[in-house]
């Protein structure tokens, strides 16, 4: 955000400071001041600068609409102890894959794997996702999932998501899943 808030302004700097030094060139020349040429040469320059400004104004409202229609968006969620993501965006997503998550503390870990990715999720498409319960190295009944449903959880989770979309360009979200609610956290890019 601070980077294209920079790129904007630079955008308008520069034509500025270029126009700024041909202005000063033009009016330190040995000629009558202000003469009607002069100031409409001002005049059509601000103008100009101004349009510029604008028109590159329009160019990334475009670039990031088109980026958002470029993208998918995920959202993890249970029924009855089965895990689903889901893409509610308007684009297939690619390579989907969901970090472990870990329950308590060390040294009596829980873990929820999620072993395999999902290679496509096609736009309104829902998929389960097998998830593998593990506390240490030694794998649990899968029933204790029951941590990633709201009905029945006692505890906010993070669940983080990668995938990519149609062009290959990387996404990951981070969403809480917690006894009152599904939280989408971040969304990065």
């Amino acid at each position: 955000m601070l980077r294209a808030l920079k790129s904007r302004w630079l955008h308008l700097v520069i034509p500025l400071a270029i126009y700024g030094i041909g202005v000063y060139y033009v009016f330190s020349l040995k000629s009558p001041p202000l003469d009607r040429e002069y100031l409409l040469s001002v005049l059509t320059g601000i103008i100009l600068i101004w349009y510029t400004w604008e028109t590159m104004q329009l160019r990334q409202a475009a670039f990031e609409q088109i980026e958002l229609q470029l993208r998918p968006f995920l959202v993890f969620r249970t029924e009855n102890l089965h895990c689903f993501v889901e893409n509610v965006g308007n684009v297939p997503a690619l390579n989907v894959r969901i970090d472990s998550v870990y329950i308590g503390e060390q040294p009596r870990i829980w873990e929820i794997r999620f072993p395999y990715s999902v290679p496509l999720l096609k736009s309104g498409q829902s998929l389960e996702v097998r998830c593998e319960i593990f506390k240490g190295e030694q794998g649990l009944d899968p029933m204790y999932a029951a941590h990633l449903d709201p009905k029945y959880a006692s505890l906010d989770l993070k669940i983080h998501i990668h995938f990519s979309n149609i062009e290959g360009k990387q996404y990951s979200l981070t969403q809480t899943v917690s006894p009152r609610s599904l939280k989408l956290l971040g969304f990065n890019s």
